[in-house]
């Protein structure tokens, strides 16, 4: 990035105003959170080792603090090839935007990229790897060696309104925009008090969110298969705590937790 951003927003599970910062770092640092509003500025690097809590989202921090639902952010980095950023909070939680990455690409975008001076380094997938859920034995991921990065998503429900739903993108910055960074959460119109009442879900609404009623969608569309797109922006999100990568993800009933643990298993053998 070319220059810093400021972004203010409410937050998805407090529901309270939080500010963010990017601002841009030098060749080699990598994706880093800081919590400006403790009194020692906590850093951690957004890496698959710091991240404490897959419920719903994805939390990076440690025992004593923590900066929840990054994955939305990190899939827009992941999307657009940010690589060396400080990611500046003044909260426990990022903004939620719009529910999508949309939000955050175009606050990106309109203080512009800058290609630095060093390549840089994407790890390959060299061999298959893969994590199962031991609850769910239909939900699973798989990595494989494949040329750029190609993501392959398989979304199975019962519910009659949202039923299968499969899509496959071979991402670039192109395709990302176009296809993936406005698909927004998924919420189920019948789970929504019950993550209230947990202290979860209390900055959303009807237009951050597909929400799903039981005869139809409570609201409108902006894809037909928005649902499983957004699955797959979850996953560039979350992989991204892996930097740059090259080859193909399979994935079937996956979210945060299957994609943290595929994450951690990748780590000990990308080159």
């Amino acid at each position: 990035m070319q220059n810093r951003i400021a972004i203010k927003g409410q937050a998805l599970h407090s529901g309270k105003m939080v500010a963010v910062e990017l601002i841009p770092q030098p060749v080699d640092t990598g994706i880093r959170f800081c919590r400006v509003d403790l009194p020692d500025q906590p850093v951690l690097p957004a890496k698959p080792a710091n991240i404490i809590d897959t419920t719903r989202n994805i939390a990076l921090g440690t025992r004593e603090w923590r900066i929840q639902t990054i994955e939305h952010l990190m899939a827009a980095f992941h999307g657009l090839g940010v690589d060396n950023l400080l990611v500046a909070v003044d909260g426990p939680e990022i903004p939620l935007g719009d529910g999508s990455a949309r939000f955050f690409v175009e606050e990106i975008l309109r203080a512009g990229l800058l290609v630095q001076e060093k390549p840089r380094k994407v790890r390959k997938i060299t061999k298959p790897v893969w994590v199962t859920d031991g609850k769910d034995p239909r939900a699973y991921l798989i990595a494989l060696p494949g040329e750029g990065f190609r993501v392959t998503y398989c979304f199975t429900s019962d519910h009659k309104v949202t039923g299968n739903q499969f899509a496959q993108y071979l991402i670039t910055p192109e395709t990302f925009l176009e296809n993936i960074a406005p698909a927004r959460t998924i919420a189920f119109w019948r789970e929504i008090e019950a993550l209230r009442k947990q202290g979860l879900a209390l900055g959303g609404n009807m237009e951050v969110a597909v929400v799903v009623g039981e005869d139809g969608y409570l609201n409108e569309l902006r894809f037909p298969d928005e649902i499983v797109r957004h699955k797959i922006l979850d996953i560039l999100g979350d992989l991204y705590l892996l930097g740059p990568l090259e080859g193909e993800i399979i994935a079937v009933r996956s979210g945060h937790k299957l994609d943290l643990e595929l994450a951690l298993k990748l780590e000990e053998c990308l080159t």
